[in-house]
């Protein structure tokens, strides 16, 4: 076996195949790593390529793995996680990242094998990656009525544009629930959750929905948006050249619009993640003063970064909110949740939804609100908001809040994510949940 640190620390591709080969056990639990530790001397360009693979890959993970196994003859589990990373990130690159040549993602992913994982590593990734190109067919176009109806078959992979890839062999699963969750990577649990809430042709858009790669949405000072397509340097420019814009979805926008008809003085944002409704509200809100937390720690720091020395945010540890006992106006309540409405944003989250953690999560829920609701003062407002599609997590929360707390809702809106791949008729938006409710003067805890 060669020595190939060296050589890894400067290859995007190397770098990502070990990483995928990592991730590879412990599906369903998928996650976005870091690249900081391991990018070594990688630059811009090859970092970009990284993150565009595993996040291809991410977001392609069952059609991927099932179209591998049709290819290798071999069930997925039986095969070494090292040459499930390498089959992964060739795979994707093949399928789904049209300016890189089959021949280029063959020939480094061969490479690697041999060199990194053993003897005869190459011939069978090369014989598994050489089978999916034979087993790919033709493109069809977006216009192609089977490439509109893609889930009615068993030989069509769709992609992000709207066109399809028509395969050589039928080789998708028959049962269409099932069939649906692999073309659109989507776990069983969650395609069954979302027919039993909202019904099949719903649900297919949805899943439609999912195929998108998300873009950079800029949310003006005006209420206006704006697509972002420059790069991350141009991005930070054209931010500073702007006070008061911020990158902010249009759904996750309107939950904090909600909000523009209340006159608070005292805001607290106890889940505030990096601060983008923290940032929202101080702009809605310019004689308000805000209260800025978040448990995690990382995102914690990125809080006390992104608000130092701002005159009217105060960035506060978990559980030191004492001296606005009984005092906040308004308090805003971003949840944790399964992520359900924002798949091509946290392509992670596509497989890990059953429903052990659903009731997991409800829990964690409730309990931040009980937490936090002993900070209301009389006539407050709860402003309670998920990025879920999800009704447990939305509706019959926000009804949970109502009853005990004594309080009413005065406005909850649930939105569908937006777009489609092969058409500009619906600008894209996530998936999402708000509710502004209202406590009564008067209103105590229900402890029934």
């Amino acid at each position: 076996m060669h020595d190939t640190r060296e050589h890894e620390t400067q290859d995007p591709r190397s770098l990502v195949m070990k990483r995928l080969g990592r991730q590879s056990m412990r599906y369903p639990d998928l996650a976005i790593e870091s690249l900081s530790r391991e990018d070594g001397r990688l630059d811009a360009r090859d970092r970009s390529l990284a993150r565009a693979i595993e996040t291809t890959v991410l977001s392609r993970w069952r059609i991927l793995t099932h179209l591998l196994e049709a290819c290798s003859k071999r069930s997925w589990g039986k095969i070494e996680p090292e040459l499930r990373g390498a089959l992964l990130s060739g795979a994707a690159q093949i399928l789904f990242m049209d300016g890189i040549p089959d021949h280029a993602a063959v020939d480094q992913t061969v490479r690697w094998s041999k060199q990194t994982v053993r003897k005869g590593a190459g011939g069978f990734v090369n014989g598994i990656l050489r089978a999916l190109i034979r087993l790919r067919g033709e493109l069809l176009p977006v216009e192609h009525e089977d490439a509109r109806n893609w889930w009615l078959h068993r030989d069509l992979i769709p992609l992000d544009s709207g066109n399809a890839w028509k395969l050589g062999k039928a080789v998708l699963p028959e049962d269409p629930t099932t069939r649906l969750g692999v073309q659109a990577s989507l776990g069983d649990d969650l395609v069954l959750s979302w027919i039993g809430s909202a019904g099949w042709d719903t649900t297919v858009r949805r899943a439609a929905h999912c195929l998108l790669r998300p873009p950079i949405t800029i949310a003006r000072p005006d209420g206006e948006f704006e697509t972002w397509t420059e790069g991350i340097e141009g991005l930070r420019t054209r931010l500073a050249q702007e006070p008061g814009s911020r990158v902010q979805d249009r759904t996750s926008s309107q939950a904090v619009e909600a909000t523009r008809g209340l006159n608070p003085r005292c805001i607290v944002d106890f889940c505030a993640g990096r601060g983008t409704k923290t940032r929202q509200l101080a702009l809605l809100h310019p004689e308000a003063t805000i209260l800025a937390g978040d448990t995690n720690e990382d995102r914690r720091d990125d809080l006390y970064k992104a608000f130092e020395g701002h005159d009217r945010v105060e960035v506060v540890e978990p559980r030191r909110y004492g001296s606005v006992l009984g005092m906040v106006d308004l308090l805003v309540l971003d949840v944790p949740c399964s992520n359900s409405g924002v798949l091509p944003r946290r392509p992670q989250a596509r497989y890990r939804y059953n429903r052990e953690r659903m009731r997991s999560l409800r829990a964690l829920q409730k309990e931040i609100i009980e937490e936090s609701v002993p900070l209301l003062g009389p006539g407050a407002h709860v402003l309670y908001s998920t990025c879920s599609l999800e009704p447990a997590e939305n509706q019959e929360q926000a009804d949970w809040i109502a009853r005990r707390f004594d309080a009413r809702i005065t406005e909850q809106r649930s939105t569908e994510p937006g777009g489609r791949p092969g058409s500009d008729d619906v600008p894209y938006s996530d998936g999402g949940f708000h509710a502004l409710l209202t406590r009564e003067p008067d209103g105590s805890p229900d402890e029934s």
